[in-house]
């Protein structure tokens, strides 16, 4: 069954102090992007409560409700993405995992690192695409707010953007730690934030 597997703080390495600022950085950015989310997931939840309400018991509709909540919804799924990576926080399967030894489990570490990245890097480049063509076309939805298609994009690129970052600092980690404990670290180390308050 699924199940999460809670982060742990990882020791200071040698020499990683000199990434410390660019790691803070973006932990910094991952803590900014899970708060806007938070900040979307509340609008969401009161424009849609305020939409219901005024529905039965004014008969009035809010405006262009489905466009604004879908933007927020965007918000809210795509930009935690970095921080769950970065505390290793996505659901995974360990039944078979958990009974292999932990120099394969560090290997599949790197090697879910690399799926990933194959993964997200075609989605990030098609959401640099959207997001260029909505400010530069300056198109917007119909109705009658006439809301712009470009917040959304933008927040879809960024949270992406964001959540390549994160992976590539978590591949050359991984390929990091499975190198120099000669593949018999411990696979369930959260690397990150850690390195930053570590180092």
């Amino acid at each position: 069954m699924g199940t999460v597997t809670p982060g742990k703080p990882v020791p200071p390495g040698s020499g990683r102090g000199r990434f410390s600022s660019p790691l803070r950085l973006l932990a910094g950015l991952e803590t900014a992007f899970i708060a806007i989310a938070a900040v979307a997931i509340l609008s969401m939840c009161v424009y849609i409560t305020l939409g219901i309400v005024l529905r039965t018991f004014v008969g009035m509709q809010i405006p262009d409700e489905v466009v604004i909540v879908g933007d927020l919804m965007i918000g809210a799924l795509i930009l935690p993405l970095a921080y769950v990576a970065a505390d290793r926080g996505f659901i995974a399967v360990e039944v078979i995992t958990d009974l292999l030894p932990k120099a394969a489990q560090v290997w599949l570490n790197v090697l879910a690192a690399i799926i990933g990245l194959c993964a997200v890097i075609p989605i990030t480049y098609a959401g640099y695409l959207a997001m260029i063509h909505a400010i530069e076309s300056g198109n917007y939805f119909f109705g009658i707010l006439e809301v712009p298609e470009w917040p959304g994009r933008v927040a879809f690129f960024a949270g992406y953007a964001l959540f390549f970052i994160r992976l590539t600092v978590l591949f050359i980690q991984d390929v990091w730690t499975a190198i120099s404990s000669g593949g018999g670290g411990n696979s369930n180390k959260t690397h990150d934030p850690s390195w930053e308050e570590a180092a």
